[in-house]
């Protein structure tokens, strides 16, 4: 019996070293997670945080060499996400201290950036506004970028409260995909009336410049990022369904943020 449970200790083991060596050759390396957090901590100094969308373009700007498929558009990156969502997880486990201080790094260079040009306009610049930018703390800027996740979750929660019926139809409104289309165009938004009317009345599109346009607010902007990003996976993988997307979605939003404990 004791060999037998040594047996599958090592199996464990085994495995998950397995899963490990896929992430660092083949999902991501240290340095890509680095640099992830580089560049969402150098935007976010000047912003305050950053959607989904602008996260999802980040991330395929370090993930585009040797994963997408420029000919066919295929993302073999999502390909492996989508098979094995685990994987998403154990590279949190493993590269979350380089995000962080790839995000403390963004942010820090940033600051001292803005910093040199404020001193360099002194007459537009007062030394309490120098001050004022120089008390910006990367972790509250974290905190910050985190706290907007929670938006997300709060939409998601409310799309899993309907039936599977009322989902689909307002998620499969999205059929035209507005990456693929010039914001600002007659076209985009028109298939989601429905939907943009629904998220009206829940309070997740509230300013009066959007209400009043008859598009849905821009692809990489909330809330309609996150609604394409459901669609393109459902439409593109059949064993993934709209509610088994936003319930994974909300489930690695929860992971990341205990993972980085960010309160």
């Amino acid at each position: 019996m004791k060999k037998i449970k040594v047996f599958f200790v090592s199996l464990i083991i085994v495995l998950g070293l397995a899963s490990a060596v896929i992430i660092t050759t083949q999902l991501y390396t240290k340095e890509q997670v680095f640099q992830l957090g580089k560049g969402i901590g150098y935007w976010v100094f000047d912003n305050g945080s950053l959607d989904l969308g602008g996260i999802l373009e980040y991330n395929h700007s370090l993930i585009s060499e040797g994963f997408i498929n420029e000919e066919t558009g295929e993302n073999n990156w999502r390909n492996m996400l989508v098979a094995d969502p685990s994987l998403a997880y154990l590279a949190i486990d493993l590269y979350s201290e380089d995000f962080l201080e790839g995000f403390e790094e963004g942010f820090e260079e940033s600051k001292v950036e803005s910093i040199a040009f404020m001193n360099a306009d002194s007459e537009n610049f007062s030394e309490y506004d120098i001050e004022m930018v120089s008390a910006r703390n990367h972790e509250d800027y974290l905190r910050l970028t985190f706290g907007n996740m929670r938006k997300y979750q709060n939409l998601i929660d409310d799309l899993l409260k309907l039936d599977d019926s009322k989902l689909n139809l307002l998620i499969n409104s999205i059929s035209k995909d507005p990456v693929a289309i010039e914001y600002g165009t007659e076209e985009e938004g028109v298939e989601a009336k429905e939907l943009k009317n629904w998220l009206i009345s829940n309070g997740y599109i509230a300013s009066v410049e959007q209400i009043n346009n008859a598009m849905m607010p821009y692809y990489s902007m909330f809330p309609t990022d996150v609604i394409l990003l459901t669609r393109r996976i459902s439409s593109s993988y059949p064993s993934w369904s709209n509610r088994k997307t936003l319930e994974e979605m909300k489930k690695f939003s929860v992971h990341v943020q205990n993972k980085l404990q960010v309160q």
